[in-house]
């Protein structure tokens, strides 16, 4: 208890002398919120370093099992297919009546035709003469035909006389197959003026050649064994 004095200015001017209770005075005051303290270990706070992770291991892949390799495809052969018709023959040769040419046998078993210059066309002569060739051909299915043309030229254009030699020997050789031979046995050769020789250059030559009999070797008789008695000899009858 403290006891304050006061001046109280009344009419009378008179002291008064006021007490007051501090715990009363306490009480009306607001409560102030306790302090609380802080832990040591909560004011500074320390951040634990996190130890490195191991690298992950990898998983074990097994090995990739090889595969059987793939039988091998059956391949089954094209059905052969019979031609409905057979094949069209050879166009016709073009003959000329008024065309220069002549048809003169060979010793060999051969024709010659001639031409007229710088053509290739054939008369009714020379075409008869190579329809009388693929005739004895066609008796002899062994025989082969060669037909080998010429043409003259020049050193300096070897190109014209070998066209030239050229289309003669194709228009033989198309004779003979509108004939019926088959062009597995006609053999035609153009030699330009390489090896014209002293013929006539406006030319060719069929020859008709055979395959050489084959005959077969000669029988030896047989010797006699080491030690066998020769063979007696017949006496003259």
């Amino acid at each position: 208890m403290r006891t304050l004095p006061f001046l109280l200015l009344v009419p009378a001017l008179a002291l008064a002398q006021v007490t007051t209770n501090d715990n009363a005075l306490n009480a009306l005051a607001p409560a102030a919120k306790p302090q609380t303290a802080t832990p040591a270990h909560r004011a500074t706070r320390h951040t634990r370093a996190k130890p490195h992770a191991a690298p992950a291991k990898p998983a074990l892949v097994p090995p990739p099992v090889a595969a059987a390799p793939p039988p091998n495809p059956v391949i089954q052969p094209a059905p052969f297919i019979m031609p409905a018709h057979p094949p069209p023959p050879p166009p016709p040769v073009p003959v000329k009546r008024d065309a220069a040419g002549t048809a003169t046998p060979l010793a060999a078993n051969g024709l010659r035709i001639t031409f007229g210059p710088n053509s290739a066309d054939l008369n009714p002569a020379t075409e008869a003469a190579l329809r009388q060739v693929a005739s004895q051909a066609l008796a002899h299915p062994e025989m082969e035909i060669f037909i080998t043309a010429w043409a003259p030229g020049t050193p300096d254009d070897p190109s014209t006389p070998r066209r030239l030699s050229l289309d003669r020997a194709l228009a033989a050789r198309a004779v003979l197959l509108r004939a019926g031979l088959v062009s597995d046995r006609i053999h035609a050769i153009a030699k330009g003026f390489n090896d014209i020789g002293t013929a006539p250059p406006d030319r060719l030559d069929v020859t008709e050649i055979l395959p050489a009999p084959s005959t077969p070797p000669p029988i030896k008789p047989a010797e006699p064994a080491a030690g066998a008695p020769a063979p007696a000899a017949r006496a003259p009858k």
